[in-house]
């Protein structure tokens, strides 16, 4: 048998092929496990999630102390009393009804005196009945004039120069006595100033005015005084006392009004003060859901009650603002996103409630999914 034995030039060829391929196809692979950790650690998702606001209103109760302790805002409380009377001219000018009233002569021709007691009926020969203001003699043969006021307010007491008789007298005695004017009888209307409720309403109010600008000084140069730099205050002013020499519909061309104003100062840190209110907001949003603004322009604020022993006030707070959802929100978390694509991961933040839109940035740009790492992907609301 003849052997032939293979060169071994060829041989070695051979095992140099082999191997090449063997050391490419290990730094492939190597390149491939490489690429793909890098992805891992690398790749970064973005998502922006733009939330729908939800309009809160709340009313809370912010302590203000002059030592606080916990939550209260640091500040100092002051309460000053002013009184003040000033006089007012009436300006309503209004036209009443009054009974006329005018002097006429009584004639006699009895011969004895006769008394005419007040309140002696008049009566013109229309019909218009009057009466006498007071009690007069009529001497026997002569005459006396007295004052005679009319039954009735109003114009019908008009009666000008007229004529009377006496009614109360019998008719015996009567056809001796003559009664007419002094002059014209005249009345019935009158114009005068009288006081009404709106003067004194706007006179108390220009009082407690002025002197609710007296006390906000005064408030404050006792802040001062006490060494007291706050740069947050609020002011309440009550009326304890108001007393006018007037009633109402009363007739006359003045009045005196005294009043009495008590205020009441709170002095405190508005920073401090904005940081307890956005606080106890927070705290009232329900899980999922943070503070996005606080409307300072139509929140309300005012002074509940003061302390003045323990130097301390409760000031209540009526407050607007917005909320939006929050990062830590259930339907938020990154764990929900992992390793799906961006369209659908657009399609499940929209879908939940409150969002208004999202959008997801993927690094490398050309990746279709987001990263199978929850940590690699943020959540940014707006």
């Amino acid at each position: 048998m003849i052997q032939v034995s293979e060169p071994k030039q060829n041989c070695s060829a051979r095992h140099w092929r082999t191997n090449r391929l063997i050391a490419f196809v290990f730094v492939v692979v190597t390149a491939a496990i490489a690429v793909f950790s890098l992805l891992i650690v690398f790749s970064r998702a973005t998502v922006v999630v733009l939330s729908k606001q939800r309009d809160i209103e709340s009313e809370l109760i912010v302590d203000i102390a002059s030592s606080p302790t916990g939550d209260e805002v640091p500040g100092s409380v002051y309460k000053i009393s002013r009184s003040a009377t000033e006089s007012f001219p009436v300006s309503s000018s209004v036209t009443v009804e009054t009974r006329a009233e005018g002097r006429v002569r009584i004639v006699s021709e009895l011969s004895r005196a006769q008394t005419l007691v007040a309140s002696t009926r008049l009566v013109t020969p229309d019909g218009v009945q009057f009466r006498l203001k007071d009690t007069v003699v009529v001497p026997a043969f002569g005459s006396v004039e007295g004052v005679a006021v009319s039954d009735e307010s109003g114009p019908s007491g008009d009666v000008g120069e007229t004529t009377f008789t006496i009614p109360g007298l019998n008719e015996g005695t009567r056809q001796f006595f003559s009664v007419e004017t002094v002059g014209s009888l005249m009345g019935g209307r009158k114009e005068t100033y009288m006081v009404t409720a709106a003067e004194l309403s706007k006179a108390e109010d220009e009082m407690v005015g002025r002197l609710s600008s007296e006390l906000t000084s005064a408030l404050r140069g006792q802040a001062r005084d006490d060494g007291s730099r706050p740069d947050g205050e609020l002011f309440s002013f009550d009326v304890t006392k108001r007393l006018a020499d007037t009633e109402i519909g009363e007739e006359t061309e003045s009045f005196n009004l005294s009043v009495t104003v008590e205020g009441k100062g709170v002095f405190f840190d508005r920073s401090a003060f904005d940081g307890s209110v956005n606080r106890m907001l927070t705290a009232r949003l329900l899980f999922g859901r943070e503070l996005a603004t606080v409307n300072v322009d139509t929140s309300r604020t005012e002074i509940e009650k003061i302390d003045l022993i323990g130097r301390r006030a409760n000031v209540r707070v009526t407050v607007q603002g917005a909320s939006i959802l929050s990062a830590e929100a259930a339907g938020l978390d990154p764990e929900k996103l992992v390793g799906v694509t961006s369209t659908a991961a657009v399609q499940y933040l929209e879908g939940l409630d409150g969002v208004s839109s999202a959008s997801v940035s993927l690094c490398p740009f050309w990746l279709r999914r987001l990263p199978n790492v929850a940590e690699h992907i943020m959540i940014e609301v707006r």
